[in-house]
Formats: structure tokens, sequence, C-alpha cells
């Protein structure tokens, strides 16, 4: 029986076949089924990493190796031979990664919603001293437009988030102050600027006023759409998108009357320089916002731009600036582009942690792990659950491996293209299906929406071996839906226990490990 598949080169895939063929064949079962099935994988994925330069497995050539009478002697040959040539589990997967533009617009869609967050602690790093801060409790008391409350409170928004009690009654002050934020998705960051545009904006003038810089279409498309369902009853007030295909309005020589341009940065600079089909009068422009400069920065031509277009704005202009991580790089970007910013950060002992059970789990082998799967499933009534693997073979393995079991779950990888992810994310988002599966180079920056449930099969790592905090903190996200906090479940092998011991260290915490007690208190 041979059901290989032309360029098929996952050897889990092979793996499910095996047990799915091996429990209807009688032949089969009436050999020590129970003996095998804990170490079919194990050789399976030996022989991957063994002969990983061979074009693809059959199953054909995997039973084979079973009929032999010495398979396990077989099976504990190739261990030897693979330990002795320091075979170990990829933490990189030989798929595409997300880039992190990719990975912010799956956090746009992912917290399309907007969560409010009320429990971050935000550092503030600079201010100037005179002009304090002074922090506002509700919308009301910044003295916003009726029309723009009215459209805060349609799209549910009642309360500041931390952030933005922190910051909009500078930003939009009479006397306004630049800015730079560190702040993850979710945190209330595109409200934050999307609100002081439209408090700053004169609706009675039309032309270009405040302008936002994203890295990609798809970024601006979504901010543009959530300012537009903002200012859904501010009727004077238009937005325009200076992407590829725009959306956008102008006078008979060409210039932008839309009072808000949110865009790229090519298609920026392009209208800047005012002779093309669509221009903007860099010195009427009041707001500058630069969102994700992480990943600007990361495209030097990306980069370039920024600082050609805001060489071209008037001294007078605010300048907002956004970044998901605070390192170093970033730090010196934006200490040269915003002059004299309000500067914000979450404290590193305040991430969102504190709402999350963690707990882990140490075992010998994966067969144990999956077990713990299990028994994690019976011991608690699962909402959504999220599990991150450390390579695409994993995640595809436990896809095949969960869906005989009778789990519904669905992969993000990279082999998917960008429709293909918005299409999961959404059927996630929507509860169209619970158990999500993901890899590494998708988890790194990718913040989830509120499960109750995740686990990390794989413990994240960097390249050199070392516990990655940030991809961790990413991971377990949020509290969980359906009214229980959230928890986190970390999967541990016994010679990674170094991994859990760094996190407790950088966290200031302590992460107890998971017992059949717990389980009965979920």
């Amino acid at each position: 029986m041979d059901v290989s598949h032309e360029g098929v080169k996952d050897p889990m895939f092979y793996a499910s076949h095996v047990e799915r063929y091996c429990t209807l064949n009688d032949n089969c079962t009436s050999r020590s089924w129970s003996r095998f099935r804990r170490i079919y994988v194990s050789l399976v994925y030996l022989l991957f990493r063994h002969f990983r330069q061979t074009s693809y497995f059959t199953l054909h050539t995997i039973m084979s190796f079973t009929e032999s009478e010495n398979w396990l002697a077989l099976f504990e040959s190739v261990s030897r031979i693979s330990k002795s040539k320091g075979a170990e589990l990829d933490q990189e997967s030989d798929e595409k990664p997300f880039t992190r533009a990719e990975i912010s617009y799956l956090n746009k869609l992912l917290n399309s919603k907007l969560f409010e967050t009320h429990d971050l602690d935000f550092e503030i790093l600079r201010s100037d001293p005179n002009h304090p801060l002074h922090s506002v409790r509700t919308f009301q008391e910044l003295n916003l437009k009726e029309p723009l409350l009215k459209g805060i409170a349609a799209m549910g928004f009642y309360k500041p988030s931390t952030i933005q009690e922190r910051a909009l009654s500078s930003l939009i002050s009479d006397n306004p102050q630049n800015m730079i934020a560190q702040s993850q998705s979710g945190t209330g960051k595109t409200a934050t600027f999307l609100l002081a545009m439209l408090s700053r904006i004169s609706t009675d003038v039309h032309y270009c006023q405040c302008l936002c810089m994203a890295p990609t279409r798809e970024l601006a498309l979504q901010i543009e759409s959530v300012g537009r369902q903002m200012a859904q009853f501010m009727t004077e007030v238009s937005f325009a998108t200076a992407v590829r295909s725009p959306r956008v309005k102008v006078d008979s020589n060409g210039y932008v009357t839309d009072q808000i341009v949110i865009g790229t940065p090519g298609t920026i600079a392009n209208w800047f320089r005012g002779t093309g089909e669509y221009r903007i009068d860099p010195s009427k422009v009041v707001m500058f916002v630069l969102d994700e400069a992480d990943i600007m920065i990361e495209e030097e031509g990306f980069l370039n731009i920024c600082m050609r277009v805001k060489k071209k704005l008037s001294r007078n202009c605010q300048i907002l600036l956004f970044s998901a991580t605070y390192e170093d790089s970033i730090i010196d970007f934006a200490h040269e582009f915003v002059p004299n910013p309000i500067e914000f950060r979450v404290k590193r002992t305040q991430l969102p942690l504190k709402n999350i059970k963690q707990f882990y789990m140490c075992f010998n082998d994966w067969i144990e792990k999956y077990q713990a799967l299990k028994d994690i499933y019976g011991g608690f009534e699962v909402g959504q659950a999220i599990i991150f693997c450390a390579t695409r073979q994993e995640a595809s393995w436990l896809d095949g491996k969960m869906n005989l079991d009778g789990h519904k779950v669905y992969i993000l990888s990279g082999d998917l293209d960008v429709s293909q992810r918005e299409k999961v994310i959404e059927d996630f988002r929507s509860s169209n299906f619970r158990v999500l599966i993901t890899t590494n180079v998708c988890s790194r920056g990718l913040d989830i929406p509120q499960v109750n449930l995740i686990i990390n099969w794989n413990m994240p790592t960097t390249r050199t071996g070392s516990a990655d905090w940030e991809t961790y903190l990413h991971r377990i996200g949020r509290s969980g839906r359906f009214g229980k906090e959230g928890i986190a479940v970390n999967f541990i092998v016994n010679e990674e226990m170094y991994l859990l011991k760094e996190l407790e260290s950088h966290f200031e915490i302590e992460i107890p490990e998971l017992t059949a007690d717990d389980l009965n208190r979920f």
C-alpha cells in the first residue's frame, strides 16, 4: 500500500497515515500495536532527520521497516546515528516565515474589535517639564466633539485605555506634544492616534491635515477602516488611502481634499513630490503618524522615505511614532525622528501576564506530551485554544493526530498566502473552530485574540538556544473568554527545564507544575 504524494516531504504526514492504516488493518494490529504506536513517529522523524536529503518517504518504505523482525533494533540504531550527528529539533523550518508587516496585519484582524486594556502600566520615559501630563478617566473630559463621542460609543468604547488616559490630553491640547510609544496591538494605540487626528482637523477646510504612514497596503486600509467607523457621525470628515488603487478626492490642481490620509511610504512620497496625479501640500500637514516603526526601519528604502517626508513637513507639525518593540535600533531612530517627545513604554513587570495562569508539565518524549494534551482537554472545558509548535513537521503531525482523534483543528503557517491566512484568522475569531495550531515562525510578534487555553508544545527559543521571552509573551497573550482566566501550559522535556528558569527570572515570577488537582479546579 503506497499513499505517497508527489512533493510531500513531511514525515508527520506519513506518520498519521501509518496510524490510520495500522488501526484499520488486522494484520498490522495483530502485531504489538501498543508497543509500535509509542515509537513509530519517533522512527519516522529520526529517519527523516538522518536521510533528509532524499526527496520524500513513502508509506511502503516506512511499512517495510516495520515488517522487519529487527525493527526495534533498527529504531535504536537510527536513534544512535542521529544523536551522534547532533540531530536535534529544529527551531526553524523551511517554510517561508511571515514578515513583521504581515504579522502586524494579522494582529489587526485578530484585534478588529479594538479590545480596551486597562491593566497595563506604562512607564513615562521622557516628557516636557513645561507641559506636565494629565490623565483623564472619561472621553468626556477631553472635550471631544459630540459626533466623535457618538462614534466612539458606537464602537463600544466607554472608557479610555491606559495609554489613552495618559496620552490623549497632551496630544490634543492647545499646545500639542510629540509622542513615542511602544505599544502592542490591543492596547488602544490605533484609536489613540485616530482620536488625536479627528480632534485636530478643521472640518471647514478641505486639504490634507493629518497623515499616517503604515508599512503595507493592508495595514493602511485597516487603519482607514477603523478611522471611518470612529468618524461615522462626523459628516464633514473624509479619509483618503494613499495606496495602490487609491481612494481619494482631489481639486482641479490635483491636490488632495480629504482631511486625513492613510497610506504607504512609496505612494505618500510620490504625492509629496507635487508633480503627479495626486498631490499633498506638506506645509499644511499638522500631524504626522508613523505606525509600526519597527517594521519601517527594517527596510532601508522605507527608512529613507520616512526621513525625506519628515524633512518636508513644517517645524510645527506634530509627530507621533509607534513601535511594537523597543530595541536599541528603534530607540535610536525614534529619538532622531521625533523631537522632544513624550515617551511611553509598557513596564516589563506589568506586561499582560497577571490575568493568565501559567503552568508547566515535564515529559520524557512526545508520546507523554500527547497524552498530557488529551488529559488537559478532558480536564476542563476548552473554549478556544492555540497550540504553538517549533516546526511545521510537528504542527502537521499534530494537526493530523488531533483530527484523527475527533478534534477540529486548523494550521496557520507560512505556507499559506495572505488570503488563506485571513480566512483562517477570521474563522478562528468567529469561533468556527476551536483549536488553532501554529509554528514558531508564525508566532513571533503575533498577538492573539482572547482564548482560554494556550499550549506551548515547544518552548520558544532564540537562535542561541536561550528562552525567547518576547515570543513567549506574544504567545500567551490575553486572558480567556467565557468568564474564565486564561491558562498557559508549557510542555517541556527534561533537558529544557533551564528555559523555564530563564523565563521565571526574566519576568520575576514562579511558574508551577500542572497537577491533576489543578485540572480539577479549572
